[in-house]
């Protein structure tokens, strides 16, 4: 039956339309045999409720956008699946978006997101528009995933991780092993997040007396992508002193450096040790698997949606800001450096 209505759910059923809209709706007491005729009649007859026109009457579409700089990292999917949990018991429903890490595409994207009136917003961002993000934080709900804006204007919440803590964490296991030539892969220079890794990575090195700044020669910057990680091996072997270890900043940065070993016969880790910043999803698989700072995305997905369900009760909420701790996972692919692809190198 096409174009069916409320009121032929009402006919059908023999009650008022307002009997069915409370049942729809979840709204007003409607006693349990009522709920149970009006829901199979819905069935029966294939009534789909008209979301356009509800939300003309309730000025809410019920949808949470989720925007991401890279919608084809597992950790970025995993964190979506648990918003969705969240939003769904809540009876929204989640809407994501690729901005592909193009600010212009971000941009665009954010415009047709609040054009379609979405409740609330999550926003890996690219790094750029924060005039845009900060104005949205004053119309919808927003929380910021792992990349913020320092700007008190910013009236959402922030979920990171403890940028510091891991990555000194990695550093740390890396010099433990004697490391001392450790090659950084460290994505978008412009975001928060690198940043944060690269301040953490510094001081780190600087205890052990290693200075490391622009001059520091074990660094290759671009994207937080796997294609960024395969390029820099190119630029590693051409170096005439190469490193002893490889640091990624994120886990795709570090899948992309695996392929690269792969493709140049690099042995991990007789030859060059690896570690990166964040999970790689089925690691345990893996026959080369690196030591990692691991946040579960789950939990990670979880808290934002209990976030933003809780500030679109109350819109009022302060700034909050979460970072869930996670834990140094060792493999099997950081050992102490006796050969530098092939070459015998003496360490002090």
């Amino acid at each position: 039956m096409a174009n069916v209505t409320l009121r032929d759910v009402a006919e059908k059923a023999e009650v008022s339309t307002a009997t069915v809209s409370r049942v729809i709706n979840g709204n007003g007491y409607v006693s349990p045999e009522l709920k149970e005729l009006v829901e199979r009649t819905i069935d029966e007859l294939g009534y789909v409720q008209n979301s356009v026109a509800r939300s003309l009457i309730t000025k809410t579409t019920h949808t949470i956008a989720y925007v991401t700089a890279d919608i084809a990292n597992p950790y970025m999917v995993t964190v979506a699946r648990g918003i969705e949990g969240i939003a769904r018991d809540s009876g929204y429903t989640l809407l994501m978006c690729s901005a592909t890490g193009d600010p212009e595409q971000e941009r665009e994207c954010l415009k047709m997101l609040m054009a379609r009136k979405v409740d609330a917003l999550v926003l890996n961002g690219s790094g750029y528009n924060k005039e845009l993000i900060v104005e949205i934080s004053k119309q919808i709900p927003v929380a910021l995933l792992h990349r913020h804006y320092n700007d008190p204007s910013f009236m959402g919440d922030y979920m990171g991780s403890d940028n510091d803590r891991g990555i000194r964490l990695l550093t740390k296991h890396l010099l433990s092993f004697g490391h001392r030539k450790i090659f950084i892969l460290k994505g978008a220079e412009r975001t928060t997040t690198h940043q944060e890794r690269f301040n953490g990575f510094a001081a780190t090195m600087k205890e052990a007396g290693i200075e490391v700044d622009k001059h520091y020669p074990y660094q290759y910057g671009g994207d937080f992508t796997p294609e960024c990680g395969y390029n820099a091996l190119e630029y590693i072997c051409a170096m005439d002193d190469k490193p002893t270890a490889i640091l990624a900043f994120n886990n795709t940065l570090g899948l992309g450096a695996l392929k690269g070993i792969q493709e140049n016969n690099i042995r991990v880790p007789e030859d060059l040790s690896v570690a990166c910043f964040n999970g790689i999803n089925h690691r345990e698989l893996m026959s080369v698997r690196p030591t990692v700072y691991d946040i579960d995305p789950t939990e990670v997905g979880l808290q934002l949606g209990t976030a933003l369900m809780e500030r679109i009760e109350n819109p009022g909420l302060p700034f909050r800001m979460f970072e869930p701790q996670g834990e140094l996972i060792t493999g099997n692919a950081v050992s102490t450096p006796t050969h530098s692809f092939g070459r015998k190198i003496n360490f002090l």
